[in-house]
């Protein structure tokens, strides 16, 4: 290839819609192909950057420092820390799966990430990216997780959030020493706090349904917003291990294609506003300054 000189992007195009991630106050990143493409949202001018590993797994940001991780498609893959816009490579993270990352997650304050590997370990570990150091790591924790957020008020909380439970970690600290620890479950049968929750559906005949979470949003009292793929929004107290129905799809009040802004307070909710929309929303997120709202599709329009 040497004859040749090397070769350069022209042109990328693609969308997995796997992970979208606010890198800054104006720019999203996502995967396509073995590249992270940077979208501005206000000049809508695209770059992308080419993975300096084997293809792209996981990714994560956190857009209030500009700091952006993602893993590797190979064996033994290495999860890469990078600044944005620099695009300065801070630092190699191995050892922490043996085949792939499900998920990744920055730490608000800190230089902490939480990862989760698939089979055949399922392991979850905390890093501390700056020296490559993994803190703590917890094996067979995370068979069926696909996201981990760390709590923005306390970086010693991570919660996992699974296709049918969550799970918030503590992470116990003695001067070098981390730990990871499940909190305390009620059930007799279970160590790990596993949060099931049911609902009364309405059907022909009355049964319990149980609910699929699908998205995890913390609370700035350490609660935790979970929603459902069913439509329901719950809010759960890791503490008490309580659960709450903020919003049920199944009320009269309810309309489809509508996106809803609800202001809580307490136990008041109200509707700020609401938004049309054309076709399925399968992302929402703030900004980091909370002055733009991105949505992102599976579905493309002709």
């Amino acid at each position: 290839m040497n004859e040749f000189g090397s070769l350069e992007l022209r042109w990328i195009q693609g969308f997995a819609n796997r992970n979208t991630e606010f890198v800054e106050n104006k720019t999203v990143c996502y995967t396509c192909g073995n590249h992270i493409c940077f979208l501005n949202l206000e000049t809508r001018t695209q770059n992308a950057f080419p993975s300096p590993g084997r293809g792209i797994g996981a990714l994560t940001a956190n857009g209030n420092s500009g700091i952006f991780a993602f893993s590797e498609e190979k064996l033994s893959p290495s999860i890469y820390v990078y600044t944005f816009p620099e695009l300065q490579l801070k630092n190699e993270l191995k050892g922490g799966a043996q085949l792939d990352y499900t998920s990744l997650a920055l730490s608000h304050g800190g230089p902490y990430l939480g990862s989760c590997s698939s089979l055949p370990d399922h392991i979850i570990t905390v890093w501390n990216w700056e020296n490559a150091e993994p803190l703590c790591s917890q094996p067979q924790a995370g068979q069926d997780v696909v996201s981990l957020a760390f709590n923005p008020m306390n970086w010693l909380q991570l919660c996992a959030l699974g296709t049918a439970s969550l799970t918030v970690w503590n992470i116990a600290k003695s001067d070098s020493l981390h730990v990871l620890q499940p909190s305390e479950s009620q059930a007799p049968s279970s160590q790990n706090v596993t949060l099931h929750v049911f609902a009364q559906a309405k059907l022909h005949q009355r049964t319990r349904a149980r609910l699929t979470p699908s998205a995890i949003c913390w609370t700035a009292t350490s609660k935790l917003y979970v929603g459902c793929a069913e439509g329901f929004l719950l809010l759960v107290d890791p503490e008490s291990h309580s659960v709450s129905v903020l919003f049920n799809p199944t009320s009269k009040q309810t309309h489809t294609w509508i996106v809803v802004h609800l202001q809580i307070k307490g136990t008041q909710i109200n509707i700020a506003q609401t938004w049309q929309l054309e076709r399925p929303v399968t992302t929402v997120m703030y900004s980091p300054d909370y002055k733009a709202l991105l949505f992102s599709s599976n579905t493309v329009s002709t």
